[in-house]
């Protein structure tokens, strides 16, 4: 099969797939598992075997769509290096949270609505990742929010879940608008509507106007500051659903159009995007500290590691924290996953709150595994060696030291590095202390805990196979270096070199953050803090508040002002007709047809016939010509 039918076909085989789960919903519950699992992993072979064929080379396709006057557009795919990479996060993650979901959510009586959202959502987000033509982008983007819509409101049973499903929706909605006026203007400026025939050329970078609106939808989907607050709330859809849309693939998709703008935008744009960022990392991991809802502090965890994201600006070294992130934040999702499943199956458990760090402590001893590959995680997230994410961190920190070395906005990027700091010993702190509560120590509510007994291939396998590609040998067989890395040479990711003073930094903060986890160790907040609490709730309801008042005005004022027009023009219509009845019809036109008639009738009698009368005519003018003369 040639790269070209290959690559539309792995286009559109999750929207197959979406409509066989949909056809075959009503199959055995086991049998539907088995079945959407089967079809995630053919999806993840065909796209590892279509990026081996490429052997690190874009490949694009570029069909035709429609044309309006003398404009023709076309529907344009590029298997770009960044988007091969980031797709291959996307069905590893994909298919794990699969496997995962038929033991977590075995006994959901909805189970092929669930899958058949998860097989739109990736069929989105790889067009998503694909697409080159912006209004296919668009509209892919938009899509992904919609399932993640859907995802969120899974228990649509439970008001809360209602209400989080609305929130992120119409946060993301507000700022898609800035998004579509961004791509737009990228049409605009650069004359074309495909990412890949945009060249800064001799048109130069786009204006900062149009990267800010482009980085305005990002800053939605990303839960960026000051948007943040709708993915804490998201975690009331299903836990696997949260680790492939929350944590490692739609939440990303911000980030991923930083990449794909990072080459034709300005440096303006990019510090913008990078002050960002550095907000979001710091309070994202200040709020994750205050949460006693595992998946909760996880979500903010989320927002402040894709804060350091975006501090990398779109750049390289943004994109290799995105697949790293990708796995170990998956990972943790999944193993919390397990942490709350197990407690919501003990029997002592049962009125307790499984998602309560509170009702944790020494599982350890009853889920090996999962704290083994919990632990993992959480060293790749604190940046230790030996983990995927001490190369991503300090890849990101030897980007911002090189742009102070050579950029005139040094004073920014040294700040910037002082926010890097902050947010890793804040990071730090609060993933030890999470993983110290979970699993080490005695379990504070007292339960009696029963040791796992058997042995849950599809809840373990994937938190297994996660946890090693969190290791470093997946990047470099070096721990503390990359040169010779073969998968970033692959996707022609360029790495950084960190320099020596950094690391010394990096070393305190592992040592503080540890130090601040044993000190704090008893501590639990007393409830879920959330980002400006007050303000957002005021906001959803002003939107019914607003309605009310519309259509108030609508009934009262609108209405009665639009039929007393139409009152009116029926009234004027009826003067108007009388008026061309009488006045045009009865005098104007009767009375100069009358004199037509008249004068007619009177020159008519000159002309007789006979020749006697015209002589007589003729002498009559004649002599009252010479009277006139005369006279």
């Amino acid at each position: 099969m040639g790269l070209t039918p290959l690559f539309i076909g792995l286009l559109l085989f999750p929207w197959i797939s979406a409509m066989l789960i949909a056809a075959f919903s009503k199959i055995l519950t086991r049998l539907l598992s088995s079945f959407s699992i089967l079809l995630s992993f053919i999806q993840f072979i065909g796209l590892i075997y279509f990026i081996y064929q490429l052997q690190g080379n874009p490949h694009a396709i570029h069909l035709p769509w429609f044309s309006l006057g003398d404009s023709v557009f076309r529907a344009s795919f590029e298997a770009s290096s960044s988007s091969q990479i980031v797709a291959i996060l996307v069905a590893t993650v994909a298919f794990f949270v699969q496997l995962f979901s038929s033991s977590y959510l075995k006994d959901e009586p909805h189970l092929a609505r669930y899958y058949l959202y998860l097989h739109l959502f990736a069929a989105a987000m790889y067009a998503l990742l694909f697409a080159d033509q912006i209004w296919i982008f668009y509209a892919s983007w938009e899509m992904v929010g919609a399932c993640s819509y859907l995802l969120i409101s899974f228990w649509y049973q439970k008001e809360v879940a209602i209400k989080a499903a609305k929130k992120a929706f119409l946060l993301n909605r507000f700022v898609d608008i800035g998004l579509l006026i961004g791509l737009i203007g990228l049409s605009i400026h650069f004359d074309t509507m495909e990412f890949s025939s945009m060249q800064i050329g001799s048109v130069g970078p786009a204006p900062i106007a149009i990267g800010l609106a482009l980085l305005a939808g990002a800053i939605g989907k990303s839960a960026q500051f000051p948007l943040m607050s709708w993915l804490p709330d998201a975690m009331e859809g299903p836990t696997p659903a949260s680790a492939l849309i929350h944590a490692a693939t739609m939440v990303a998709a911000g980030v991923y159009l930083g990449i794909k703008i990072y080459p034709f935008t300005g440096e303006d744009t990019h510090l913008f995007m990078a002050a960002i960022g550095a907000i979001s990392l710091v309070s994202g991991a200040i709020f994750a500290l205050f949460q006693h809802d595992i998946k909760k502090a996880l979500a903010y965890s989320t927002i402040s590691q894709l804060g350091l994201m975006w501090m990398g600006m779109g750049s390289d070294a943004s994109l290799w924290h995105l697949v790293v992130h990708g796995i170990f934040k998956a990972g943790l999702f999944l193993a919390a996953g397990s942490v709350i499943h197990y407690l919501h199956h003990q029997k002592s458990s049962h009125h307790l709150d499984a998602q309560s760090l509170n009702q944790m402590g020494g599982l350890r001893k009853q889920l090996p595994w999962t704290a083994l590959g919990y632990g993992v995680f959480a060293a790749s997230l604190m940046g230790l060696p030996f983990t995927n994410g001490f190369f991503s961190k300090e890849n990101l920190a030897g980007f911002l030291w090189e742009n102070a070395q050579n950029s005139p906005f040094y004073p920014i990027y040294w700040t910037l590095l002082a926010c890097l700091a902050i947010g890793m010993l804040l990071s730090n702190w609060y993933i030890s202390r999470q993983f110290y509560l979970i699993f080490m120590g005695e379990n504070r509510a007292k339960l009696a805990l029963e040791k796992s007994s058997k042995w849950d291939l599809s809840q373990h396998i994937p938190v297994i196979i996660l946890a090693l590609l969190s290791l470093f040998f997946w990047t470099s067989w070096n721990p503390i270096h990359t040169q010779e890395s073969s998968i970033l040479n692959w996707f022609q990711i360029k790495t950084i070199e960190v320099p020596s003073f950094w690391l010394i930094i990096t070393a305190i903060s592992w040592v503080l953050g540890l130090s601040l986890t044993w000190f704090s160790r008893h501590w639990i907040p007393t409830k879920n803090y959330q980002f400006l609490t007050a303000f957002w709730p005021s906001i959803f309801q002003f939107i019914p508040w607003k309605a009310r008042w519309t259509h108030r005005i609508d009934i009262l004022i609108l209405d009665k002002f639009l039929v007393w027009l139409a009152q009116l023009q029926v009234v004027t219509g009826h003067i108007i007709t009388w008026m061309d009845q009488s006045l045009v019809d009865g005098l104007l036109v009767g009375f100069s047809t009358k004199m037509s008639q008249v004068s007619g009738q009177f020159l008519s009698k000159w002309q007789s016939g006979k020749v006697q009368q015209y002589w007589i005519l003729v002498f009559l003018t004649f002599g009252l010509f010479l009277l006139y003369v005369w006279m």
